[in-house]
């Protein structure tokens, strides 16, 4: 029943708001300057992120129709065509897409853009109360210009997977989906416990 509001940003469970986002909590550590130079170029990365992150939702849940065909012959086809035909895509299995989490009594709630299992990666320990099997990862996506630069997206990662403690799951590993024009980069494995103390 958890739900989103647009514009605003704002969640709801039924009759309860949640007056924060993981997303806005990470926003409230940024600098002036650099909130400034985000609003500043709003009307560029807004529309291409929208795109990009629908796409990959489509693709996620097998919508293969023709939304997905329209968005990658698109205005951000640089950006989704590397991303849907990565072969990452073949080697897990995509066990959430777009999916909604929420901590009531800390009233924070926020939307990830994906989770998977990964069974080539090694498993670290985990406690006795979480699933046992192979190696699960909570990604984001984030989209890139052609020149942009990468960066830790530890904390944001952290935030979802202290959400989705409180429900009982469990991540062993956060991951960054990088999509830029021509190219899309899946990051380096965050552990589970450098994901946390981050956020």
């Amino acid at each position: 029943g958890l739900h989103r509001r647009d514009p605003e940003h704002r969640y709801w469970l039924g009759p309860l708001e949640f007056p924060i986002s993981v997303t806005g909590v990470i926003g409230a550590l940024k600098s002036d300057f650099a909130m400034q130079r985000i609003e500043a170029t709003r009307s560029t990365w807004e529309p291409r992120g929208t795109q990009t992150h629908r796409a990959m939702e489509l693709l996620l849940s097998g919508d293969h129709g023709d939304e997905l065909r329209d968005l990658v012959d698109g205005d951000h086809a640089d950006w989704i065509q590397p991303l849907i035909t990565h072969d990452r895509w073949c080697r897990v299995t995509v066990i959430a897409s777009e999916r909604p989490t929420c901590c009531v009594r800390r009233r924070v709630a926020g939307t990830f853009d994906t989770a998977y299992v990964d069974p080539a990666l090694d498993v670290p320990q985990r406690p006795s109360w979480a699933a046992q099997g192979p190696a699960v990862v909570l990604a984001d996506l984030k989209t890139l210009s052609e020149n942009g630069s990468t960066y830790s997206t530890a904390a944001q990662l952290g935030g979802y997977m202290a959400l989705e403690a409180t429900h009982g799951h469990w991540y062993d590993y956060g991951q960054t989906i990088w999509a830029r024009p021509g190219q899309t980069v899946f990051s380096r494995l965050y552990s589970r416990s450098e994901c946390l103390l981050a956020w």
